[in-house]
């Protein structure tokens, strides 16, 4: 398996399809792999490291779903609430109707339908009012600040509630910026920042040091360079992305869809104690109840058939996808696998049962889940489950 891994990765790099990445892979708590590839700044000559720091990017959401959990567990909201019930603006929520006029939505949106990624709420993009909403939304955290006056959390949840709903709420399923929403309730909920919340519960118990939403300037130096695919290849990108500007001094608005950095190691714990059905080291985090919560396929045929073609054989647990039908996929995992990835190519899966987890770990613009990620799951799964 180490030679496979090896080998993928380093091909990769002599392809010109990666500037650095790190790879991880764990049964139970035995650490079966790690290798490391390239760098983390190439024109600095700084090599990747083990404690190399990352965009999580989208790899943020899992982490927010398990700080729903967290409060869930603690009585302090319902995946069944409305999200009315924290932000009042979500009373009376518009929507796009079959023929795209906005209309009344009759319907509530629920902490549920966030969690799911089926509550009608996009992403910024161009075509409908909707996602053009969305748009004008990150536009205005960009002016803010620019302006010396940054929007926080709760103002960009209140704001959200704006944005004319892609559909009514449940009915279909559609990328976007749920997660965002759920960090503003976690603060509603707990009476704490969102940031303050997940170090007290989360990071701090897990032991994930290196993981917030700003990198400290004594880590600067282990934060990884942005890449992108240019005119010639892959070249540093010093674009803004959903808001996400200036990593080196806390942000006013802490984004729980796209907004935390982190090590390889810091992620691994976290991806530890779900595989450990909400233990880490002895330590109880969630109940084993929330953790079966997150990763249960909670999909119907019509909200399946609106998920990415990359996710076929994969249903949608808690802003996580999970394994249900093995054979229709292009990665050789098992039933039951959950997981995600980031928009930098942060990636990971993991299964309970047989508590294996893989982490691949890059940063180049648009990568999401690379070939690499998904060829070395499948090298993983098909040596420790398959025997092949």
């Amino acid at each position: 398996m180490n030679d496979k891994i090896n080998s993928i990765m380093d091909a990769a790099s002599s392809r010109g399809e990666s500037i650095g990445a790190l790879c991880l892979v764990l049964k139970g708590d035995d650490e079966l792999f790690f290798g490391a590839n390239g760098h983390a700044d190439r024109a600095g000559g700084v090599a990747m490291k083990r404690d190399s720091i990352f965009r999580l990017f989208s790899l943020s959401k899992p982490i927010t779903a398990a700080a729903v959990m967290l409060l869930t567990d603690m009585g302090k909201l319902s995946p069944s609430d409305p999200v009315s019930k924290y932000f009042p603006e979500y009373s009376d929520m518009y929507q796009l109707s079959d023929d795209g006029k906005i209309v009344p939505c009759a319907d509530k949106v629920t902490i549920l339908h966030l969690l799911t990624m089926t509550s009608g709420i996009p992403y910024a993009n161009v075509g409908d009012p909707s996602v053009e909403a969305a748009g004008k939304l990150f536009d205005q955290i960009i002016e803010g600040q620019q302006n010396g006056m940054p929007l926080s959390t709760e103002g960009f949840c209140r704001r959200a509630a704006g944005i004319p709903l892609r559909f009514a709420p449940g009915s279909k399923w559609d990328y976007g910026i749920s997660a965002d929403i759920l960090g503003g309730i976690c603060e509603q909920a707990s009476g704490m920042r969102f940031s303050q919340f997940l170090r007290k519960y989360l990071f701090d118990p897990l032991g994930m040091n290196d993981t917030g939403f700003y990198v400290p300037q004594e880590k600067i130096s282990r934060f990884t360079k942005l890449y992108s695919w240019q005119k010639n290849g892959l070249g540093e990108d010093h674009g803004n992305y959903l808001g996400l500007t200036d990593y080196s001094a806390p942000p006013a608005f802490e984004s729980g869809g796209a907004g935390l950095v982190s090590t390889i190691d810091d992620y691994a714990r976290f991806v530890r104690m779900l595989t450990g059905g909400g233990v880490f080291e002895g330590k109880h985090i969630l109940s084993s109840d929330a953790v079966r919560f997150m990763t249960e396929p909670k999909l119907g045929e019509t909200q399946q058939a609106c998920l990415w073609d990359r996710l076929s054989g994969y249903n949608y647990g808690c802003l996580m996808r999970v394994m249900t039908r093995p054979e229709k996929s292009d990665i050789r995992t098992c039933k039951g696998e959950f997981g995600w990835d980031g928009w930098t190519g942060t990636y990971f899966c993991a299964d309970i049962s047989n508590r294996i987890a893989v982490l691949y770990f890059t940063q180049i613009c648009g990568a999401g889940t690379t070939s690499q990620a998904a060829e070395i799951s499948s090298v993983v799964y098909d040596e420790l489950i398959r025997g092949i």
